[in-house]
């Protein structure tokens, strides 16, 4: 039970009793009001100090912003003399907040604006009803050709019909039909939905079937609302299926998935085009109501010509909307002298008709936008920022802003952030065509090498920023071509956040790499982000290009890659806890180094692993093979190593040795001036003081670890230090604190978009457990 939800279920919880004796039945008071009730006019800091809990508690609890606990309850009693009754108070509310579970996820975009679809929408109040005595989830499939709105329609369906679908409503865009990469598949799109609902990411099952199945039992007997987006496939689709009648499933696609409708009876509806008068109503919307009333029948023309097909008409509105001199007579004259274009629009694929609005948009550009729109479909990923944009053109980013300003005018592009920018589908493909019957090849290919180098030195320098004191991989003994200029960064912070913003096209880069045969960029980019996605744990992203590039590096005998690559690949099994595989990796990728620098790690993952499996004594042994191989005693990958022995040591109860190392190394690190290999040590130590009974000396070298990741912009790090305070806390008896490291810990998971969210979700629910957690082994 998350402490949002059962916050909600305390404040609404309502118990029966009697109103002087007539009979009728009055909602009893809460918690909160009866405290409320009972502390009368003595003020919030007496009966906080009665209590013996702080004023900011107290007030929390009495205002319905904090639940409250049994300890308070139980408090509360005794200072009121009321006997049991806020006992009962919050065992009552706590069963009910453990009835509603997690927080009801909302996950639809925004209301999107729908015009000329009232036809529609009647249809799909029809498709809804159903028999009463259904035994399995309902299912609706929207079909319809590439931008006919078959989105547009079902989001903004679902915002009508969300209110009945009490416990929430899940999106997933399974990218089906995007120009880059591949569909999304199930597996993955079971993991997201499977968080999202509250199942710790340890608790998520590896096989397919497994997750489907985990997903039904966990959407039984609820009411949600599934909409899945652009789906290619019934594969896709069908392990997301829930068995629970009452839940809606809401597929779109752009063919027909007769499957839904053979296996689970789903009605299929093919969204058709606008007709005459809803294409005249969004031509209206688009240019504005004077322009068309004064130009009835030239707007009647443009909607016959452009065939009802909602991207068209908004394309070629946009023309006029944007020109005081292009009238729509002149658009609807350019409509017809283009008439054996438009016919394509008559046949059931429909390319041609987004292919010639869009060449019409394309035509009214300037040299410098035209060019700049074909390049930028040789992006790799599904948006990019103005910075990569200025790389692609090779240009200053002020004069590719003012570019892509005009492309977003016309909707060539979309703005998906803060000058952040993506391509819709159609329009890249269109993008795409056009880089390869106008662009020499020669020439688009420096361009994607010049990019994708962009992203690998950038990437370095962003390492360089965020450890500056650490080792870094050697980038001229990678690449062969001169260096674009990279981004130049302030701050760690600086760092982070481009990491955070980038990552998804870093994976997409080290892909495109592999295609086009840079290997130096799609070798080096996993090394240079080492570190990083050791801390930030994105497998779920980065394990497909891994492996990807590993068998790419293994075809070409790349021997040095294939040992980088095994290493991150070892460190993403250990954390998937496959530890089987990374123990095959970490060995293999031992056996493959040529040189001390990468078998260091190779031995000390092939230790992680042992430690994990609970064999300390090998990881030990394992360990100090790695500290002899670093030639210098006072090196920092020495100190780091040495921090593992200490681990180990005090795993098996040799805390004087685990304490003498740990000491040696925090001292080592300090002087190297790294704060987040420090933070790891003092973390260690604080280990060994737990593991001794002295708490106090636990929590402070806990406290310090967390300043020192502060320091450093360590968010993960920091995310974890205050995980684990909680747990010290909880057992220490302080609830308050616990909830407070918890809390705060769950805020920093979430911001990074990490799945150990769900792990500190599930000990923020622990506190309702009358005793602590039992101490975890090693």
């Amino acid at each position: 039970m998350s402490s949002s939800g059962r916050s909600r279920a305390w404040r609404s919880t309502m118990d029966k009793g009697t109103n002087g004796g007539r009979g009728n039945v009055l909602p009893r008071r809460s918690f909160a009001q009866e405290l409320r009730a009972v502390r009368g006019r003595t003020s919030q800091v007496t009966i906080a100090q009665r209590i013996g809990y702080s004023a900011s508690h107290y007030s929390n609890v009495e205002n319905g912003h904090k639940p409250p606990t049994l300890d308070f309850a139980q408090a509360c009693d005794i200072a009121f003399d009321t006997g049991n009754r806020f006992v009962e108070l919050f065992r009552s509310e706590s069963r009910a907040a453990d009835r509603e579970g997690p927080a009801r996820p909302a996950q639809l975009p925004p209301t999107p604006q729908v015009i000329g679809r009232d036809d529609a929408f009647v249809a799909l109040e029809r498709l809804l009803q159903r028999e009463p005595n259904a035994t399995s989830a309902n299912v609706i499939a929207l079909d319809g050709l590439a931008g006919v709105g078959k989105t547009t329609l079902a989001v903004a369906w679902a915002h009508r019909i969300r209110h009945r679908y009490r416990d929430g409503v899940l999106f997933v865009d399974l990218h089906g039909h995007a120009a880059e990469g591949e569909p999304i598949g199930p597996h993955e799109v079971l993991e997201h939905l499977l968080t999202t609902l509250g199942v710790p990411a340890a608790e998520i099952p590896t096989t397919l079937d497994w997750r489907s199945a985990l997903l039904r039992t966990v959407l039984d007997g609820t009411n949600t609302l599934l909409l899945v987006d652009d789906a290619v496939r019934f594969d896709q689709v069908r392990p997301l299926i829930p068995a629970s009648p009452g839940c809606l499933v809401i597929v779109t696609s752009r063919s027909r998935l007769s499957g839904l409708a053979t296996h689970y009876g789903a009605r299929c509806m093919t969204v058709d085009m606008l007709d005459g008068p809803g294409s005249v109503a969004l031509l209206r919307d688009v240019v504005g109501p004077e322009r068309v009333d004064a130009e009835r029948l030239a707007t009647e023309r443009i909607a016959s010509l452009c065939g009802g097909l909602p991207l068209a008409l908004r394309v070629a509105a946009e023309r006029v909307a944007a020109s005081r001199h292009l009238t729509l007579k002149g658009l609807a004259d350019d409509l017809s002298e283009a008439g054996r274009r438009l016919d394509v629009l008559s046949p059931p694929a429909g390319e041609g008709a987004v292919r010639t609005v869009l060449s019409w948009s394309y035509r009214a550009l300037g040299q410098s936008e035209r060019r700049l729109f074909r390049l930028l479909s040789l992006h790799p990923g599904r948006e990019f920022g103005v910075e990569a944009a200025a790389v692609i053109a090779d240009a200053g980013r002020a004069e590719v802003q003012r570019a892509i300003d005009v492309l977003v005018g016309v909707h060539l592009l979309q703005e998906s952030g803060v000058r952040r920018y993506r391509f819709h589908d159609l329009v890249r493909d269109y993008a795409a065509e056009l880089l390869a019957a106008e662009e020499p090849a020669a020439e688009a290919d420096e361009v994607e090498r010049r990019l994708l180098y962009w992203y690998l030195h950038t990437a370095a320098a962003g390492n360089r920023t965020m450890s500056p004191k650490r080792p870094q991989v050697r980038m001229d003994g990678w690449t062969t071509s001169p260096p674009p200029q990279p981004h130049k960064f302030a701050s760690a912070e600086q760092a982070l956040e481009w990491f955070e913003t980038e990552l998804a096209n870093l994976a997409a880069a080290v892909q495109q790499a592999l295609v086009s045969e840079v290997h130096e960029v799609a070798f080096a980019l996993p090394v240079v982000l080492g570190d990083y996605l050791y801390w930030r744990h994105p497998w779920g992203m980065w394990l497909g290009p891994l492996q990807a590039c590993l068998a790419e590096a293994r075809r070409l005998d790349n021997r040095t890659a294939q040992a980088w690559i095994l290493t991150n690949l070892g460190n993403a099994f250990l954390d998937q806890r496959r530890l089987d595989d990374a123990e095959t990796s970490f060995q293999e990728a031992a056996s493959l180094h040529d040189g001390p620098a990468g078998q260091v790690w190779s031995e000390v993952g092939i230790g992680r692993v042992l430690q994990e499996q609970g064999r300390h004594e090998a990881a030990s042994a394992h360990y100090r093979q790695a500290r002899r191989l670093c030639a210098d005693p006072g090196s920092w990958s020495w100190a780091v190593v040495t921090c593992y022995i200490a681990d180990a040591e005090r795993a098996v109860g040799q805390y004087k040795a685990a304490f003498g190392l740990l000491t040696e190394a925090i001292t080592i690190l300090r002087a190297h001036g790294d704060p987040i290999s420090t933070g790891c040590a003092m973390d260690k130590m604080s280990e060994v003081y737990h593991d001794l009974g002295d708490h106090t000396a636990s929590l402070d070298l806990l406290h310090q670890a967390i300043d020192t990741s502060a320091s450093a912009a360590d968010r993960w790090g920091r995310a974890q230090y205050l995980r684990k305070l909680g747990h010290r806390y909880f057992e220490a008896g302080d609830r308050e604190q616990a909830h407070r490291a918890w809390t705060e810990a769950l805020e920093q998971f979430e911001s990074l978009g990490d799945p150990r969210a769900a792990q500190v979700r599930a000990d923020l629910d622990a506190m309702t457990l009358p005793v602590p957690f039992p101490r975890r082994a090693g």
